[in-house]
């Protein structure tokens, strides 16, 4: 039996009280008010800024869920702003000081306000001015230059997920700035770039390669043998066996073929990286994914699922933490993701986004 997930009193919410204004614009700052309204922050969403595309009906759902909503007049608006304790906003650089609302001048009257813009390209430099969706933010931090087959065009992922980034970038920035301002008095304007967020993601490939080494080809579905994602019988699997896992992999595989003590030398794999990839598609074709995770388990071996989001729904692990939160929707109930980690109270947001 399934245990009924942890449910957080409200008195324990972090954020319980924290005023948070969001000048609603695209999917980065509603993802970044979304989690602060999660952990007790009470969100108001001005609508109408939004620079881009409008939000989908799928986006409005899960990002505006728990928050009000209002369009007050000007004045209104900047009393709004002032008199918050965190605004985050994702319109382009300097349009702020058209409407009043300049961060530099407002945290001169109220030193502790948090202001967090996020943009394309940052507040300052050449490219601020530039507009830019999802595709360009990967493309230009540099994620697409290792995402696609080298002889191919580069791919960029599903969803928006450089503008998530940028959002979750926004929320961590907020939280840490509100801190250092309940503890000192003194807020911040966080300047965050989703092309600088994009280009974190790239792990060793954009430090090795400031610092001399080769620019990396896009390697495709798999850098290594060992690590990629490979198709089994009933969908996918990822396999993820660092060096010192190798000889529990060799033997979990039960590959004849394998039996020389070379594979575990990693240049010797390197250099016969096809070969042992062949030997890998081979032992995970004819098996589902349930009889490779018991080999898993078995061996000690890191394979995980590769599941649709369709399938993620109906993960145990994920019910048994609590991830899930439930929507009232106008067409019904939605399941959506809900708390990052446990640990802190969560708010389940309960329905849609009300006008105030």
């Amino acid at each position: 039996m399934t245990p009924e997930p942890e449910i957080d009193p409200s008195g324990d919410l972090p954020l319980a009280g924290v005023r948070v204004v969001e000048l609603g614009g695209g999917v980065a700052a509603a993802f970044a008010t979304r989690l602060l309204a999660g952990f007790g922050a009470d969100v108001t969403r001005v609508d109408g800024f939004a620079d881009g595309p409008d939000l989908t009906t799928a986006e409005q759902i899960y990002l505006l869920a728990g928050k009000h909503r209002a369009q007050p007049s000007t004045e209104a608006l900047v009393e709004l702003v002032a008199q918050s304790d965190i605004t985050v906003e994702d319109g382009s650089p300097r349009r702020l000081g058209t409407l009043g609302l300049d961060p530099v001048e407002l945290r001169q009257t109220r030193r502790s306000l948090v202001f967090v813009s996020v943009s394309p390209f940052g507040q300052t430099g050449p490219y601020r001015d530039y507009r830019a969706p999802n595709i360009v933010s990967f493309a230009l931090g540099g994620i697409m230059s290792l995402t696609g087959e080298y002889d191919r065009a580069p791919l960029v992922s599903g969803g928006s997920q450089a503008q998530y980034l940028a959002g979750l970038h926004a929320f961590a920035g907020a939280v840490t700035a509100y801190f250092g301002a309940a503890v000192h008095g003194e807020g911040d304007w966080l300047d965050i770039s989703a092309q600088e967020c994009a280009a974190g993601m790239l792990e060793l490939y954009g430090p090795t390669t400031a610092y001399g080494a080769p620019v990396a080809n896009r390697l495709g579905n798999r850098t290594l043998a060992e690590w990629g994602v490979y198709p089994c019988a009933d969908g996918y699997v990822g396999i993820f066996a660092l060096q010192r896992q190798l000889p529990a992999l060799l033997e979990a595989m039960n590959d004849p073929e394998l039996g020389d003590a070379h594979y575990l030398d990693r240049i010797y794999r390197i250099e016969h990286n096809e070969e042992l990839s062949a030997r890998i598609y081979l032992f995970t074709a004819d098996k589902t994914r349930e009889q490779l995770m018991d080999i898993a388990r078995r061996y000690k071996v890191p394979i995980g699922l590769a599941l649709t989001p369709a399938e993620l729904l109906g993960v145990p692990s994920l019910t048994e933490r609590g991830f899930w939160d439930q929507i009232e929707a106008e067409s019904g109930p939605v399941t959506v993701p809900g708390r990052p980690f446990r640990g802190l109270g969560w708010r389940a947001p309960g329905g849609a986004g009300t006008p105030s």
